[in-house]
């Protein structure tokens, strides 16, 4: 994914998050004028905006890229530079990646179970991979949620900003 893509995929987030408020603010002044508004309409109107809006951040998810991972790697982790990551897409949030070189910049003596986050197009982290064997050469990398889920990162740090590589 591109940073054209990631910016697009921004304003049309951002696009929806204010339709939708202007939406709930716009049923709420209605109902102050009309008493027949239910408060059954105006739940329907916050559940459809948590629905999209919920929608457009699974989506982002789901546009990651072979490519935008194995770019993610080395931009957000020292131990990724140097390596030549490959990944492969198993499906939308989980990655098979594989370095045509051990890492070299931060040294381990087992790489196997270590955690390492990797980044979006526009440095934000995007998620988390787990060294598969012991030479760092194999790590299964997932995206969003799933990251956390895999106890990877933390639900605070996913989607924050990185200027560059983070050791240790």
């Amino acid at each position: 994914m591109n940073t054209t893509d990631n910016t697009e995929l921004t304003r049309i987030g951002d696009d929806l998050e204010r339709a939708v408020a202007a939406q709930i603010a716009g049923s709420i002044v209605v109902r102050r004028r009309r008493k027949h508004r239910s408060r059954t309409t105006i739940a329907a109107f916050v559940t459809t905006g948590v629905v999209v809006i919920g929608g457009g951040a699974a989506a982002a998810v789901s546009l990651l890229s072979s490519d935008t991972v194995e770019q993610g790697m080395p931009g957000s982790s020292v131990i990724f530079i140097d390596t030549d990551p490959t990944c492969t897409k198993k499906s939308d949030v989980e990655f098979d990646c594989t370095l045509a070189k051990a890492p070299s910049k931060e040294i381990l003596p087992d790489y196997k179970g270590a955690k390492e986050t990797f980044n979006d197009a526009d440095d934000n982290i995007a998620g988390g991979c787990i060294g598969q064997d012991s030479a760092g050469l194999h790590w299964t990398c997932y995206a969003g949620k799933k990251a956390v889920e895999m106890d990877i990162i933390g639900p605070d740090l996913l989607g924050q900003h990185t200027n560059g590589p983070a050791a240790g």
